[in-house]
C-alpha cells in the first residue's frame, strides 16, 4: 500500500521544552491512522507541525513523496487539511459562511458542488445554514468543523480530538462519520485521548508518550496489549 504521509525524525521545541523527540510516523493511502497518548504527550504539536503551524527544529514531513511546503495555505493546497481541537468555528459567522471560508481555494460551480455535498452529508447544517455558528451545540460545531475541512477537498484529513467534550451518543456519530470519510477515499490521521474509540476504528496506530513514539501496531494489536489496557483503557 502506497505511503501518503511520512514524518521522519521530527524534533519540535517550545523554548527549552522538547515537545517532540525524534517522532517518525507513516500513513498509508486509504487508511485511518490513530495517534493516542495522554494530555501533553505531543499529539496536537505533531498535527500542527504537519500542517505548518509549528516550525520543527529538525526532521521532515513528506506528502506523496515530496517535502511539504512551509506555508500553511500551500499545505492545504496540496490536500493536507487540519481540523484543530476545540472545533474553532468562527462563532460570529453563519454556518454557510464558515463553510465558504473552508472552500476559499475554489470558486463558481465547483464551490457550489462542494457546498451541496456537505449539506447532503450534514442535513442539520443545511437546515440552520443562516444561523451563527456560536449558537450551535458542541456536537453540531464539531460537524461544522469537519464539514469546513472537507470543503478544502483534502486528500488527507488531520483530525485533532474530535470527540473531546461530547456526549457518548454524539461521539458514536462522529466516529461513524470518520469511517464514512475514509470510505469516500479520504485518508485520515486521527489524534485522540479516547484510546478505545481511536483503536477500534483505525487500521494502524502509534502511542505517543512524552514526545516520543513508544509503541505502534494495528488497532486490534494495541487493543489486546496489556500495557495499553493498563495505561489507557482502564485496566
Amino acid at each position: 500500500m502506497e505511503t501518503m504521509l511520512k514524518v521522519s525524525d521530527l524534533y519540535v521545541s517550545y523554548g527549552h521544552i522538547e515537545a517532540l523527540r525524534g517522532v517518525s510516523v507513516e500513513v498509508k493511502k486509504g487508511q485511518i491512522v490513530s495517534i493516542i497518548g495522554a494530555n501533553g504527550a505531543g499529539k496536537s504539536t505533531l498535527l500542527r507541525t504537519i500542517s505548518g503551524l509549528v516550525k520543527p527544529k529538525s526532521g521532515g514531513v513528506e506528502f506523496e513523496g515530496e517535502v511539504l511546503p512551509k506555508k500553511p495555505s500551500k499545505i492545504v493546497g496540496k490536500g493536507v487539511v487540519h481540523v484543530p481541537e476545540g472545533r474553532k468555528c468562527f462563532s460570529g459567522l453563519t454556518i454557510q459562511d464558515n463553510l465558504l471560508v473552508g472552500g476559499y481555494l475554489f470558486k463558481g460551480k465547483r464551490l457550489e458542488e462542494d457546498l451541496k455535498e456537505q449539506y447532503d452529508r450534514f442535513p442539520i447544517l443545511e437546515q440552520r445554514k443562516n444561523q451563527f455558528a456560536g449558537t450551535l451545540s458542541g456536537g453540531e460545531q464539531q460537524m461544522l468543523a469537519v464539514a469546513r475541512g472537507l470543503m478544502s477537498r483534502p486528500k488527507i484529513l488531520l483530525l485533532d480530538e474530535p470527540s473531546m467534550g461530547l456526549a457518548p451518543i454524539i461521539v458514536n456519530q462522529i466516529y461513524d462519520l470518520i469511517k464514512q470519510i475514509r470510505d469516500s477515499g479520504i485518508t485520515v490521521l486521527l489524534v485522540e485521548q479516547n484510546a478505545r474509540k481511536a483503536l477500534g476504528i483505525c487500521d494502524y496506530a502509534y502511542v505517543l508518550e512524552n514526545g516520543k513514539i513508544n509503541l505502534s501496531g494495528s488497532g486490534e494489536e494495541l487493543l489486546c496489549s496489556d500495557a495499553i489496557r493498563k495505561a489507557y483503557l482502564g485496566g
